[in-house]
Parts: C-alpha cells; sequence; structure tokens
C-alpha cells in the first residue's frame, strides 16, 4: 500500500481540573421565545414565571467537570510524519490493518484498508489454503471482513473441528489462536451455530489456560472475556492499546508515534459556549448535567477527526435528550408531558405558546438546534431536514410519554410490550437520525427514506442501548417507583427472581447483536460509515454500562477514562530517538 504524509496535530491538554466549578445554575437562563426562521433579529429574553410546585427529585449526581478550565485548554505544537507502507505478506498485512484500526488510525487509511480486505476476500480460497493451519490468521481474517461488511462464511473454521464436528482438542493450548477465534465469534448471525460453539470452545479453554499464562497476557486475556473487543468502545480501546501495542514484538515505531500524536481531540469549547447561551442550567436544574459526558459519547459514536460537525451535533443532541428525559421521567405532571408531546408532534416554530415556562425553553433550545442544523443542510445538499429531524423527536417524546402513562396509571405492560416502546425511548433514534444528517458519507434520498423507517440497525442497536441501560439501573429505578424494566417484566411475566431476569435479559443483548451485525453486512442503502456508528452507539452503551449506572450515577473510574482521552496526552518520551520529517 502507498505510504502517505499526514500532518497531525497533538493537543498538548495540560491543564488539570480546577476544584472550583461554575454551576450551569449561574449562566444566563434566558428562555429562547423567538425563532431564527421567523424573526432575523431573533434574541434571548428573559421569561419569568411564578414559583413552580414542588417536584420529585431523582437525586441525581451534580456534573463535576469545570467548564472554565475545560475552555482555557489549548493547543501545543504539530508534527509531521510519515506512516510507513503496509507489508506485503498476507499475515503480517492481516496484523497490521488490524493493529492501525486499533489504534484508532484506521481514518488515514480507509480507501487502502478496504482495497486490501477486498483483493484478499476475492482470493479467498488461495488465502484459506496458505493460512489453513493459523488458527489465529484466520480467524483475523474473518474478524476484519465482517467489521467491514464483506461476505465471509462460519464454514472457514470447519478446518479447525474434528470428524465428530466438535473443535479439535489439539487446538486448546493455542492460547493466540483461541483468543482470536473468541473474538471472531462476536461477529455472529443469527443462526451461525459455528460461532456459538466457537464461543463456548474458546472461552473455556481460555479459563483453563489462565493460571499458567504470563501475567501480561493473563490480563489481556481476562479483559477480553469480560468484555470482548466487538463490544468495546474503538476510541477508548485505542488508548489502551497503544499502551498494549509498544510492548508487542511486532511493534512498529513509526505507526505507535503516529497513534500517539493522532489521539486527542479537542472540541469542547464550542460546546460549552452552546449550553452557556441556551441558558438551560436555571430553567432545568433539576436535571442532569451531563454535556462532557455527552461529547466523550459523541467522540465514541463518531471518533474520525474529519467528523468534528457530527460530534457537535450529537453532543447537543445528547445533552438535550438527558434533559428531555428527566422531564419525562422525574419532574413533569402527566398535564404537562401531554402537552409537551403535543407541541413537539406539531413540531411548529412557535410551537412553545402555552407550555410552562421550563418547558418552553426545553421545546425551543431542541426546535432552534435543529432548525440551526437544517439551515446548514439545506445551505450544502439544498434538502429540507427539519420533518425528518421533528419526526425523530417526535417519536421519541410519544415512547416516554407511553411510559409515563404507564407510570401514572400503574399499568404492567407485557415484556413483548416494554421491549416494542423500550428501543424507541432508549433515543438511538434521535442519536443516529443525527448521524446521518450531520455526516457527509453515503447520504441518498433513498437512504434517507430508508433511515425513517428505522431499519434493523437502528432498532438492533437501540435495544442494546435499552436493555443494557435496564441492567444497570433497574434496582434504583425499582425503588424509585418507576415504569417497570425488562427485568422486572421478565420477574413479573415469567415468576423469575431477581437473579434469573438479568441472563435473559443478556440473551436478548447477544441476539441484538446478532441482529446488528447481519444489518452491519446488509446495510444498504445506508453507508457502512453509518452502519459502523450503529454499532458505536451500542459499544458505547457498553462502557456506561459496565459496572452500574455510569450515566446517572458515574464513579471515578468513569472520569478517569474520559480524562485519559482529552486530558491527559500520552507522552512522546520513548520516541525521542526517532527523525522528524
Amino acid at each position: 500500500m502507498a505510504s502517505h504524509n499526514y500532518i497531525l496535530a497533538y493537543s498538548s491538554l495540560y491543564a488539570l481540573m480546577s476544584k472550583k466549578r461554575m454551576p450551569l445554575t449561574a449562566v444566563n437562563n434566558a428562555s429562547l421565545v423567538k425563532c431564527k426562521a421567523t424573526d432575523p433579529s431573533f434574541t434571548a429574553v428573559t421569561v419569568k414565571s411564578p414559583e413552580p410546585p414542588l417536584r420529585p427529585s431523582a437525586n441525581y449526581q451534580p456534573n463535576k467537570w469545570d467548564y472554565n478550565s475545560i475552555k482555557s485548554l489549548d493547543s501545543a505544537y504539530v508534527h509531521v510524519i510519515t506512516a510507513e507502507q503496509f507489508e506485503n505478506k498476507l499475515v503480517a498485512r492481516l496484523q497490521l490493518i488490524d493493529d492501525v484500526e486499533r489504534l484508532g488510525l484506521g481514518h488515514h487509511f480507509e480507501e487502502e484498508i478496504m482495497h486490501a480486505l477486498t483483493s484478499i476476500s476475492d482470493k479467498s480460497d488461495h488465502v484459506l489454503e496458505v493460512m489453513k493451519e493459523d488458527l489465529h490468521a484466520i480467524a483475523l481474517f474473518f474478524k476484519l471482513l465482517r467489521q467491514h461488511g464483506l461476505d465471509v462464511s462460519q464454514d472457514i473454521f470447519s478446518h479447525f473441528k474434528d470428524e465428530k464436528g466438535s473443535f479439535r482438542v489439539s487446538l486448546q493450548n493455542d492460547v493466540q489462536g483461541l483468543l482470536s477465534l473468541y473474538e471472531a465469534s462476536f461477529l455472529g448471525f443469527d443462526g451461525e451455530n459455528t460461532l456459538e460453539e466457537a464461543r463456548d470452545f474458546t472461552t473455556e479453554h481460555l479459563l483453563n489456560l489462565m493460571p499458567f499464562m504470563h501475567p501480561h497476557l493473563k490480563h489481556i486475556v481476562e479483559r477480553s472475556l469480560e468484555l470482548p473487543l466487538h463490544w468495546r468502545t474503538p476510541r477508548l480501546e485505542a488508548r489502551w492499546y497503544i499502551h498494549q501495542y509498544k510492548n508487542s514484538e511486532n511493534m512498529n515505531p513509526s505507526l505507535l508515534l503516529l497513534a500517539k500524536l493522532d489521539f486527542n481531540l479537542k472540541e469542547f469549547k464550542k460546546m460549552i459556549n452552546w449550553l452557556i447561551v441556551l441558558g438551560l442550567g436555571e430553567r432545568t436544574s433539576f436535571a442532569r448535567d451531563r454535556l462532557v459526558e455527552c461529547f466523550f459519547y459523541a467522540v465514541g459514536i463518531v471518533f474520525d477527526p474529519q467528523h468534528g460537525l457530527c460530534r457537535e451535533e450529537l453532543t447537543k443532541v445528547m445533552t438535550l435528550i438527558i434533559i428531555l428525559d428527566d422531564v419525562y421521567d422525574v419532574y413533569g405532571s402527566l398535564d404537562e408531558l401531554q402537552l409537551f408531546t403535543r407541541a413537539v408532534e406539531r413540531w411548529e416554530c412557535d410551537g412553545s405558546e402555552g407550555l410552562p415556562a421550563y418547558m418552553k425553553i426545553l421545546y425551543n433550545s431542541i426546535y432552534n438546534s435543529a432548525e440551526e442544523l437544517a439551515n446548514k443542510i439545506q445551505k450544502i445538499e439544498g434538502r429540507d431536514a427539519m420533518p425528518y429531524i421533528g419526526k425523530a423527536w417526535a417519536d421519541l417524546c410519544k415512547a416516554f410519554l407511553k411510559e409515563a402513562e404507564w407510570h401514572y396509571s400503574g399499568y404492567k405492560p407485557s415484556l413483548e410490550e416494554y421491549l416494542n416502546n423500550g428501543w424507541m425511548s432508549a433515543s438511538g433514534n434521535v442519536i443516529l437520525v443525527h448521524v446521518f444528517l450531520s455526516s457527509e458519507q453515503g447520504k441518498t434520498k433513498e437512504g434517507l427514506q430508508h433511515l425513517m423507517n428505522y431499519p434493523n440497525l437502528i432498532k438492533s442497536s437501540s435495544m442494546i442501548f435499552r436493555l443494557l441501560n435496564d441492567i444497570a439501573t433497574s434496582a434504583a429505578e425499582l425503588e424509585r417507583g418507576d415504569t417497570p424494566t425488562s427485568i422486572h417484566c421478565y420477574m413479573i411475566e415469567y415468576n423469575m427472581t431477581e437473579d434469573q431476569a438479568p441472563k435473559k435479559v443478556w440473551n436478548l443483548i447477544d441476539k441484538s447483536w446478532k441482529e446488528l451485525n447481519e444489518g452491519l453486512a446488509n446495510c444498504s442503502p445506508l453507508s457502512l460509515f453509518f452502519g459502523i456508528a450503529a454499532m458505536n452507539l451500542a459499544r458505547v452503551m457498553h462502557y456506561v454500562y459496565q459496572y452500574g449506572d455510569g450515566h446517572g450515577a458515574p464513579d471515578q473510574d468513569k472520569e478517569n477514562q474520559i480524562k485519559s482521552l482529552f486530558f491527559m496526552p500520552i507522552k512522546l518520551d520513548d520516541h525521542a530517538h526517532l527523525t522528524w520529517v
């Protein structure tokens, strides 16, 4: 593959979080009651309202981040380096592609990687003959092709089975092969039994071998068994893999340096200013402030540097979704929620008329943010995006409202009824519609129409979102008397214990992942970029809810992970001997 020169800006974010914090309640609380579309002199004005009645509180943790400190961060220096050419040997090329992508550098080599994998796939019979005794190579081949939506059958693992159809016992000591096969098994489709068998086989033997492993290898295996690579957030995984790769026997110093320089992103300032100008803080002080976390999620969903606009829009959207969720779950009365839902369904510039003051500012924030994006799309593409954005928000509000009506009436939905509404109330539809609209890749009229029917890429990703949230928050929501979760539905409908039900929910998560894998393989008329973003949404949710409710009640580990991604630049000392070109 041809080599490329890249000028990579490395943002040296050395400033530490200060102990003082500017609460959002101290910022401008102006309600946006005029609309840019009808009033060119649009300004933010303050709307005074009587003291609101006493409302319930979910006692969410306050925001931990100092926005003033984040805004003070600045870039330090720029370097120019040369990325080395990809190797020609087949297995080495596959390994290099895997390393490049796991280091977070795939966006630099998208065309080269796709060309290489397509070329290898076209000669798959020859490839499999060359590598047939190398379980690690075959599993890597399978994983890479599936990750990029290319056709590859589970039957390529048949060579590693005995005459009884079971995986050969002779494989049980091949740690690298077992680990690669284990990781590949998570890219299976529904009904691919060989991959199910592979997962069981590799899990059993990796666990048996673990006591005899070197501590470094043991840590890697334990981490994979805890959560497979396919379910991990790529950008956070890259941060971890950089440190693993530097100890690899096949480590390429130039590639490692490129990964370190390419890693940090800095788009916080614009998002903080946006939130302050909205003035949501005082009017929605009951809601969670998770702006930094939302930016982190946006980076997890779409992390390539060229998609800054998409990340900004996702950060805005997810910040507004969180406030909206707290309105429907905690703060709003049923009458208010019905009123707000009808307003969003009408989707009009002056749609906030008649709403309570706190709902006016929220409605106008949602509508005006949508209008700003729609104006950009109109200017670039000549397409009116407002109806599509409005439909996504209305569908979410209707799903939120249904759960609120269940809560107020004491109604206990069936599991099927809950899930049919729950994948929508997870909010993945709004997030992924904004991914499509705010990106520049693979956008067609046919794709947009397909998108608004919410294909399996959206449904399965959103279902994973919903189920992971249920597992993490079920106990707290039951204690607050909220709407039943999938766990509670299982317990009631199938007379299960609180220990049995989560296992059933995990089976649904695994099923949804298989549907998501198939959705990526058949994503047309949507793009591969969109399909990967849908997968990344599910992966981000695994990160958020892996050890509990990392969103409603983020712990120190979650805070440290965010700091490691944005506020702690990777040291370059190990590469002082390299020559800059």
